[in-house]
């Protein structure tokens, strides 16, 4: 219940973002042109993408106790800004006319708090024409942490617009444009004060990834 109650939390805190899905929608529709397709085919296919970003909020939430254990106060700090990368993979199916979900892994690292994780999720893709061109895609992904500072829980989000910049016979490289939420519960404290004990660490970064479809 735990989990399934963060989950909608992570999607609801995504959403709120300024950049909101009728924006994805209509930019979406806009690079689709006048284009139009009932359904896409039938196949497997598959991403492999490098991605970039950087944070626009980084906020470290924390306890602090008296050596008798009981709580003192609760505590909220900002942190820098800083960029991530990390590389993700999916393979994706065809479910409705317009629809793909598929399963991803990849790598993401942090560069505040120097955080590394695996990640294991799924994706959902609502195409525009066919899984060749424009899409907007939602992930969701559990975080296996790979620093001593994290552990491994189910904690990503991301909403991205996704299009091809250059489509020949041999390959189709994308470009994919996207908002990301990530949080990651904390084994170490970050700040060094008396009694401290870390809760988690919450990341919202705008990024851009490129990226191989086959």
């Amino acid at each position: 219940m735990q989990k399934s109650l963060l989950i909608l939390i992570l999607l609801f805190s995504f959403t709120t973002y300024s950049q909101d899905f009728g924006d994805l929608l209509t930019a979406g529709k806009g690079i689709a042109g006048n284009s139009t397709g009932d359904k896409i085919p039938k196949r497997w296919f598959s991403t492999a993408e490098a991605e970039f970003s950087v944070n626009y909020e980084v906020r470290y939430d924390y306890s602090r106790y008296a050596t008798n254990g009981d709580l003192i106060s609760d505590g909220t700090t900002d942190l820098d800004n800083k960029a991530s990368f990390g590389l993700l993979y999916s393979i994706n199916y065809p479910v409705f006319d317009k629809f793909s979900v598929g399963a991803v892994g990849g790598f993401q690292y942090q560069g505040q708090q120097k955080i590394s994780a695996l990640k294991v999720g799924g994706i959902f893709r609502y195409h525009f024409i066919n899984f060749e061109n424009v899409n907007i895609n939602l992930m969701t992904a559990y975080n296996i942490g790979l620093s001593d500072k994290i552990k491994s829980d189910m904690a990503n989000a991301r909403l991205g617009l996704q299009f091809p910049i250059v489509k020949n016979y041999d390959f189709i490289l994308n470009l994919n444009v996207f908002g990301d939420y990530n949080y990651y519960v904390l084994d170490k404290p970050l700040l060094d004060e008396p009694g401290e004990k870390g809760k988690n660490i919450i990341f919202r970064s705008y990024g851009v990834s490129l990226g191989f479809l086959f």
